[in-house]
């Protein structure tokens, strides 16, 4: 174990390498202190502080300039194998973390990956151009079962539980949409109460999807979902619902086409029938968040409206 002495009398790294300096090519403190991107006062006040610490004479001052003593010269020879044990410890830190922040391994819900990550993986890659980004699209459940086996470096999901031993930050809200065929709406003149919608067959992703846990949700205390099909995909529900199958339960992201196009049309639900949601991203709290990852999850915090 090494001995670390008094860690409060440490000079300071930039006193030592205004030292080396001052040993080497500078003939002024000015020139020193230019060096080392320092204004002078401060360059003076550092070798100072220096002399007063290591009780030892460093600088002769004369009308000719500064200059070293030979204890001087002998500090500075010590104090050079400091700064280059520093950059070495500087440099391979750095390596670490650019190595670690090289690529982040997301894995994301299908709303999430299909309607939100093309706009940040824009914008982040704008900003970090050296971190590649490597996505996969899951469903919930499996993205969560990823960040558990440490599969992956972060996960996105919309479910509207969370897994209580993963961390867990706000990246996006959403809420949910009953659309359906134009011919089918004209049945509905009102907003349709819990208790309405759930004797409506739907047609809704797969269990295990953070969107079917959503709808789950808000039907639950009426009677719960009446299933008029599972769907794997958001763009499968569209066209069935397109084509007078039954109403579909999909993300306002994943309709706005549809409702401009006017292929689909939202049905109105009363208050009792709570379809927002907050999307979420997961990580596992036994495994220390990489550089790159942590770096792209406040990206997407601070874009959260």
């Amino acid at each position: 174990m090494h001995d670390l002495g008094d860690m409060k009398n440490w000079p300071e790294l930039q006193a030592l390498g205004l030292l080396v300096a001052l040993s080497g090519n500078a003939r002024s403190i000015g020139q020193a202190a230019a060096a080392l991107d320092l204004a002078q006062p401060n360059a003076s006040r550092s070798l100072r502080n220096l002399e007063r610490d290591l009780k030892v004479p460093l600088l002769r001052r004369s009308p000719r300039g500064t200059e070293l003593t030979v204890e001087g010269r002998a500090v500075a020879e010590w104090a050079s194998k400091v700064i280059e044990a520093y950059n070495t410890l500087y440099a391979g830190a750095r390596a670490i973390r650019d190595a670690r922040a090289g690529t982040v391994k997301v894995s994301a819900s299908l709303t999430v990956a299909e309607y939100l990550m093309p706009h940040h993986l824009t914008t982040f890659r704008a900003a970090h151009p050296k971190i590649d980004i490597g996505l996969s699209v899951e469903n919930s459940t499996t993205v969560i079962d990823r960040v558990r086996r440490q599969t992956c470096d972060l996960g996105l999901i919309e479910s509207v539980s969370l897994p209580r031993d993963l961390n867990a930050e706000v990246v996006g809200r959403d809420r949910l949409m009953i659309a359906c065929a134009p011919d089918f709406a004209q049945a509905w003149t009102k907003p349709i109460t819990a208790e309405e919608l759930a004797k409506v067959p739907l047609l809704v992703r797969e269990i295990g999807s953070g969107t079917r846990e959503a709808i789950d949700a808000a039907l639950l205390d009426a009677g719960g979902v009446s299933v008029a099909g599972e769907y794997g995909s958001n763009s499968a529900l569209r066209i069935a619902a397109a084509t007078s199958v039954a109403p579909a339960v999909l993300s306002e992201l994943a309709l706005r086409d549809d409702f401009r196009a006017g292929r689909l049309l939202p049905l109105p639900v009363a208050d009792d029938v709570d379809l927002t949601r907050e999307l979420h991203a997961v990580w596992s709290n036994n495994r220390r968040q990489s550089p790159g990852a942590r770096l792209l999850l406040e990206h997407m915090v601070d874009s959260v409206e």
